[in-house]
């Protein structure tokens, strides 16, 4: 049972302690919109959401709203969105279409590029008529997978650089041939680093989600670190965990993916752990069939579950079959405070390559019911807004395994708080946690 650290960064991987301030802490909070939101890329959303010129959507980062569309030239591009005139919001709604941006104040009216077109009463301006000078004001913007990336630095790092290994590493993935099927954004009443942490280190997987046993192994992983604060790590799937005993019959959920891809769960009997090297090979074999291209992954990919962190906030959970965005954002002024976006996206099976029909099920997806193909009247669904205490109630629920988590952060930020605690202590499963809060503290000092 070990844990593979493969380190693509110029630093040699440490373990140190760290002070609770950066959890509580107001000016630990203005240093962080400084040298870390209003610096870095940022996943602002999907590009299937600005598909046509006029399409937009918002995307609320703190204390900033970004309106980000698609223009006359068919490029996506992020706006401060703020009216020049006496700085109104300008949009209120979180997406849509639109023929010009009109703001509701004084109707300074847009064109979807930017440019201020309509000035009611311009004879008015006794020092002159506004003119481009007063344009909705850019944000660096870049599309990467499917996804919409903004930077608010006047002079940023270029994306690619940013990205680094990770693009070559992610990319065939393909999550722009993926469609969400669910979006969701929580209240939660902790810092968005509570988040990150806890999404950054399997340590705490055997204690507080037992489900995850049945299912992948966390004790053979392989951590990796890059450059720029970027985390990621490879769970061995289709498997059971081996700290465990391991059962003499496959697991429901290796039971559901033996099925979905036409192997009976009874011919393994005593061969549990053969399961996992099983899959792969009938994903291989079966997947044109079904309507899904492997051909740019590996055969260990076909199984296992990757989760990698793009720094400072968006972790990537992800199979060849669906990806969950897991999302925290920091409240504008309360550092015990933040929202919380799980986007869940599905990979639907290509008609044009299947001959049969059926879904393949992955670690990620679990609904035996879904259609292999993408309904015919598919509409986006709406974003679902809740607090954490409807999952607590058991009113909503982000999965099993999230909502676990979720109803200890809170917690989490109590303790921050108290003065029986002063320092983080971790421990080498807990490297990812180590290497974000590195780049942290390179970046604050």
């Amino acid at each position: 049972m070990t844990i593979n650290i493969v380190n693509y960064t110029t630093q040699t991987p440490c373990i140190e302690n760290f002070s609770k301030e950066r959890f509580v802490s107001r000016h630990y909070m203005e240093q962080e919109w400084t040298s870390v939101w209003r610096s870095h890329w940022l996943l602002a959303g999907l590009q299937s959401d600005v598909e046509k010129p006029g399409d937009y959507f918002v995307f609320d980062m703190g204390r900033e709203q970004i309106l980000v569309t698609q223009t006359t030239d068919h490029e996506i591009q992020g706006f401060y969105n703020v009216c020049q005139h006496r700085g109104n919001t300008l949009v209120t709604k979180e997406r849509g279409h639109a023929v010009n941006f009109r703001c509701a104040y004084h109707a300074w009216t847009y064109d979807i590029s930017g440019n201020l077109s309509i000035v009611p009463y311009k004879e008015r301006f006794t020092k002159g008529a506004p003119g481009h000078d007063r344009d909705l004001k850019k944000v660096h913007t870049e599309c990467w997978n499917g996804f919409v990336f903004v930077c608010l630095a006047e002079q940023p790092i270029p994306f690619k650089e940013f990205l680094g290994p990770l693009d070559e590493i992610l990319s065939p993935y393909h999550f722009d041939k993926m469609t969400l099927l669910q979006d969701q954004t929580v209240t939660l009443d902790c810092n968005w680093k509570a988040v990150i942490d806890n999404f950054s280190e399997l340590y705490h997987v055997d204690f507080l989600h037992p489900q995850h046993k049945s299912m992948v192994d966390c004790c053979n992983d392989t951590v990796r670190l890059f450059e720029h604060g970027h985390t990621g790590v490879e769970v061995p799937g289709g498997t059971v965990n081996p700290r465990f005993p391991v059962p003499d019959m496959p697991t429901n959920i290796q039971a559901m993916q033996l099925k979905s891809i036409g192997l009976d769960p009874a011919d393994f009997k005593g061969r549990v752990l053969e399961v996992r090297e099983a899959i792969q090979q009938q994903k291989r074999k079966l997947g044109h069939t079904k309507g899904m291209d492997y051909s740019t992954l590996a055969d260990e990919q076909l199984s296992d579950v990757w989760q990698y962190n793009l720094f400072p906030n968006s972790v990537l959970s992800f199979t060849p079959e669906h990806c969950w965005i897991l999302r925290p954002r920091p409240h504008p002024t309360d550092p015990a405070r933040c929202e919380f976006d799980k986007i869940s996206l599905v990979r639907f099976a290509d008609p044009s390559l299947a001959t049969s029909d059926g879904a393949i099920m992955s670690a990620g997806r679990h609904d035996q019911n879904q259609s292999a193909f993408l309904p015919e009247h598919y509409e986006r669904p709406e974003r679902d807004v809740f607090h954490y205490s409807d999952i607590i109630a058991g009113e909503k629920s982000m999965t099993d395994t999230i909502d676990q988590d979720v109803e200890l952060l809170a917690g989490v930020q109590r303790g921050m708080t108290s003065s029986g605690f002063d320092t983080v202590f971790l421990n080498e499963d807990e490297m990812r946690v180590q290497h974000f809060h590195n780049t942290l503290n390179q970046l604050l000092t």
